[in-house]
């Protein structure tokens, strides 16, 4: 069982981790800014994916909900 649980909780991190990426660069191409490569990709999402957990930690409350606030604290910020 415990196999099972590893292995889903791995899965999971790797489908966060791919989202992020995606999201990083989405954004980084809406700005007009250059796709770094995929390892430098790869440690900027899990650099934010990590903060992001020690963020819902903190607060008590999911990983995503984090995700949107503090993208949508973002882009207000920008469009300021």
């Amino acid at each position: 069982m415990k196999k099972l649980a590893d292995s889903v909780l791995n899965h999971l991190r790797q489908s966060e981790l791919r989202l992020v990426k995606s999201i990083l660069r989405w954004k980084l191409q809406k700005e007009g800014q250059p796709i770094p490569n995929d390892s430098e990709l790869d440690g900027a999402a899990s650099r934010l994916l990590e903060e992001a957990r020690k963020i819902a930690k903190q607060r008590g409350k999911k990983l995503l909900d984090v995700l949107k606030e503090e993208a949508r604290e973002f882009f207000d910020s920008k469009s300021q």
